[in-house]
């Protein structure tokens, strides 16, 4: 069977209240690298179509992610995990990790990119959003390379300890986001269905990744703390602004990190499995 997934951190300047590494409360215990199928959020321009992830058998196992949002594609197909039916202990090659990983992440990017767009599209109009948020995400004090060329000149043993601390700092926030959006009245339901699948992938991706680092960094064991999110009481406050503001923060923040861990995800397959 397939290995379960273990923690890590990364270096860092001191931040403000941090948590160790560690699964958190909302993460969850049973979920596992097993290549299941991804089910795409629908696409803003393709209103009442499934997107769905043409995987491929073997020891390819996958796909390249649709291109320009023009694959659409009818019904769903499944397909097997990698591991199941095969004997003794299964190994899953390197490169289906990192393409598993590329694709989960560069998913969550587009989704984050969506739903910040579809808020401010809803929220944003005569509001000063931007002015408030500025400099205020929780991840804002983490030591990030600056461009991507920075990034590819980062050790890939701090790539990965960044991107796990990355993935584990949202855990907390997305859970937060997506009770108080269930429980809201007029929230929105494309909103709340990206966030959401947003929120399950996320764990999904801080297990592949943890997988991917025992792999290539197998004596790595540092644990190092990341950065706690303390927006709740201004997610759930009374005050429609402070409230307003308080998501749009979120969703700026979420788009700008993904948009990080998909760069450095693509950036460590390249260095380790052929591009």
């Amino acid at each position: 069977m397939v290995a379960r997934f273990s923690s890590l951190g990364i270096p860092h300047h001191r931040f403000p209240p941090f948590s160790p590494v560690g699964p958190s409360p909302h993460q969850q215990q049973s979920s596992s690298w097993d290549f299941s199928p991804i089910l795409m959020a629908p696409a803003s321009s393709h209103r009442g179509h499934q997107w769905i992830c043409d995987l491929v058998r073997g020891s390819c196992l996958l796909l390249l992610l649709v291109v320009s949002n023009l694959l659409l594609c009818q019904g769903a197909e499944d397909y097997a995990p990698y591991c199941k039916n095969q004997p003794g202990n299964c190994r899953i090659p390197l490169q289906s990790l990192f393409e598993r990983a590329t694709l989960v992440a560069s998913n969550n990017y587009r989704l984050a990119r969506e739903m910040f767009n579809e808020f401010n599209k809803q929220f944003g109009e005569g509001k000063n959003f931007t002015s408030k948020v500025i400099n205020s995400c929780h991840t804002e004090f983490m030591t990030t390379p600056n461009n991507k060329e920075a990034a590819a000149n980062t050790e890939d043993e701090a790539l990965l300890r960044l991107v796990i601390s990355l993935l584990h700092s949202w855990d907390e926030p997305l859970h937060q986001a997506v009770t108080e959006l269930l429980h809201r009245n007029g929230a929105s339901p494309d909103i709340l269905a990206r966030a959401k699948e947003i929120e399950d992938k996320t764990k999904v991706l801080l297990e592949g990744v943890e997988m991917i680092q025992k792999r290539v960094h197998p004596g790595e064991k540092k644990n190092e703390p990341y950065p706690v999110w303390s927006e709740k009481s201004s997610l759930t406050a009374d005050d429609e602004d402070v409230r307003q503001t308080a998501f749009y923060r979120m969703f700026h923040c979420l788009h700008r990190d993904s948009s990080k861990i998909s760069t450095y995800i693509n950036l460590l397959k390249c260095r380790f499995t052929p591009c």
